[in-house]
């Protein structure tokens, strides 16, 4: 037996013997062709720094100076102050696509812009602003507080701040980081030679030209938290996954370690330690109390409800066939001589009662439910678009779905007026809300849809997407049948947000809570209820919270992990969880696909 075993492995050595030598060549050669790649990608760099070669025109400031290794030689950021640049004059006018790309290795996490033309502003909320310049082309490639990668090219489309990804840029390790910003206004964010977002499914993609006729600022290089920098390279065109992957491999023996990226989709948020913000330590014992003071509270500013609840006296208006459902017009009474009309969408393949999803869109510009249910676009009669088309995504997932005009939108738009004007809304009800009102449209529609045979009532959700996405924390923590609640892209703060809540009563547009007004405008006054306390009357039902991590959302990690408190307290730390995604302020698709999974996972 043991001469046997002698005998083969023999063989296999020989046979290893004889492969190696091809293996060894054939690596060789990929390597050589992947070097040859390139080469050829760097011949048409618009700018090619490479530290290990003489730079002439590139200037070191305070005192920035360089090192060598094994990657030959590298920038070295050791404070704050150094910063390189480098003239970028007119450089990328009328071109169709940019790609700025730099191999980088931070020694600490955090805000940085590495390559920078022309820098950031900070908003009122903290917010980084980055709009696009008129004249010449400004780009970022950098990380954001928490070191995701970030970036923008020419602007980000509509959107006025850098678009920020979930991708972590790793300290002490050496990462090629490439953006491209595409001839159809799309970016592309890579990392080691890993696609790990784009944005082209975004609402806020556009397509700006690239005019760059003015002198605009230099190229900048920096790492305010240290570390180095090797070769950074701008090209005037989109590169391809290839050519970008190629130009990692072809240097990982240069810029060693590198560590491989994997995209990540969606990220559960910090939950940032939260103590001091309940006034007295919970416990399940002592939360029915602290619910009651919270009431009070979101009472307080909601204003009067009505007491009565006329019929609802429904109506079925039109049907469509949308292929795999039915798109019913239907209309209910929410209040005498008020009709709410809404968008019914029925699976036609039906087996008893099924769950039922309200969905409240974010503002529109008069399309109302039509941008919910895929009709319109956010302005009437606009293309739709799949990202507001959310009760497009529930119906397809086998629920019943009621997408409402909700007052001051849609079809709800009284002749003459403009979309979210409120003052006929206050000359009726000076001590009510709009929000209120919201929560109790919500409530009539859940009247409604016990009335239909096919819809269980004990199974019915609410989601809602910025506007709605809020409204659906409120209506949530009123109305204890929704069972469970996704609210996509809220606001996350009272006071930080006082464009929604200190616009005097009848005003125009967001003026939805005007008893916060006082509490606003003067931050010393006690405020009757913080957004988490109003959140938390929810738990322990189910809540999906989503944000867009470049939002910056004031208190949105303490938000999370105030409202998490009371459900751990409550014993169902599992049913509730805030995630980020990359981007803007969006619902796309990897949120959508969530939202539709914890509705499955709650009401099914």
């Amino acid at each position: 037996m043991g001469l046997k075993l002698k005998i083969a492995n023999c063989k296999l050595l020989s046979v290893i013997g004889r492969l190696v030598p091809s293996v060894v060549s054939s690596l060789v050669l990929l390597l050589s062709g992947i070097a040859l790649a390139d080469e050829r990608a760097l011949s048409d760099a618009t700018i090619h720094l490479d530290f290990s070669r003489q730079n002439e025109h590139l200037l070191l400031r305070n005192g920035l100076g360089m090192v060598t290794g094994r990657f030959g030689s590298a920038l070295e950021f050791k404070s704050p102050l150094h910063f390189a640049e480098l003239a970028l004059t007119k450089r990328l006018d009328g071109v169709d696509a940019v790609t700025v790309s730099a191999w980088v290795m931070p020694r600490r996490s955090g805000e940085q812009y590495f390559v920078t033309r022309g820098l950031p502003e900070t908003g009122a909320n903290g917010e980084q602003v980055f709009r696009r310049e008129e004249t010449w082309v400004n780009l970022l490639l950098g990380t954001d507080q928490r070191g995701f990668f970030m970036g923008a090219i020419n602007g980000n489309g509509i959107m006025p701040f850098p678009l920020v990804t979930l991708e972590e840029v790793p300290i002490n390790s050496w990462s090629h980081l490439a953006m491209v910003k595409t001839s159809a206004g799309s970016q592309k964010f890579y990392r080691n030679g890993t696609l790990v977002h784009t944005d082209r499914n975004a609402v806020a993609v556009k397509a700006w030209p690239f005019v760059d006729t003015a002198a605009g600022e230099p190229l900048r290089l920096a790492m305010p938290l240290g570390g180095l920098m090797g070769d950074v390279v701008v090209y005037a065109r989109d590169l391809s996954v290839s050519e970008l992957r190629d130009a990692y491999l072809a240097n990982t023996n240069r810029y060693f370690p590198s560590m491989p990226a994997s995209p990540v989709l969606l990220r559960e948020m910090d939950a940032h330690f939260s103590a001091g913000v309940w006034p007295r330590p919970l416990t399940a014992k002592s939360w029915p109390e602290e619910r009651r003071r919270i009431v009070r509270g979101a009472s307080k500013v909601l204003g009067e409800f009505p007491s009565d609840r006329p019929p609802l006296a429904p109506d079925t208006v039109t049907e469509v066939d949308g292929g795999t459902y039915w798109r019913r017009k239907v209309s209910f009474q929410a209040q005498p001589n008020d009709r709410v009309p809404a968008w019914l969408l029925v699976p036609k393949q039906l087996k008893g009662r099924v769950p039922a999803i309200i969905c409240f869109y974010g503002t529109t510009s008069g399309a109302g439910k039509d941008t919910t249910a895929g009709v319109s676009g956010r302005a009437p009669g606009s293309p739709p678009h799949p990202n507001y088309a959310f009760a497009v995504d529930l119906v397809r997932a086998g629920f019943v779905v009621l997408a409402p005009d909700y007052l001051r939108d849609g079809e709800r738009i009284k002749p003459g007026s403009a979309p979210y004007d409120t003052t006929e809304f206050y000359e009726r009800f000076p001590n009510w809300s709009i929000h209120g009102k919201d929560i109790w449209d919500t409530s009539r529609a859940i009247d409604y849809l016990e009335t239909l045979k096919f819809v269980d009532s004990k199974r019915i959700g609410m989601v809602g997407h910025s506007y709605g996405g809020h409204s659906t924390i409120f209506a949530a923590a009123f109305e204890p049948r929704i069972k469970a609640a996704v609210a996509n892209g809220p606001v996350s703060d009272f006071r930080h947000h006082g464009l929604h809540w200190a616009v005097p009563q009848g005003g125009r547009h967001s003026q939805s809570l005007p008893a916060m007004r006082p509490y606003v405008l003067d931050p010393t006054l006690p405020i009757p209820i913080t957004f988490y306390e109003f959140t938390a009357l929810i738990a322990p039902r189910p809540l999906l919270v989503g944000q867009a991590v470049g939002e910056w959302r004031p208190m949105e990690e303490e938000n999370y992990a105030a409202v998490k408190q009371v459900y751990d307290v409550l014993g169902h730390p599992e049913r509730v969880r805030y995630h980020w995604y990359a981007g803007d302020h969006d619902f796309p698709p990897e949120a959508r696909q969530a939202a539709v999974e914890w509705f499955k996972q709650w009401l099914r």
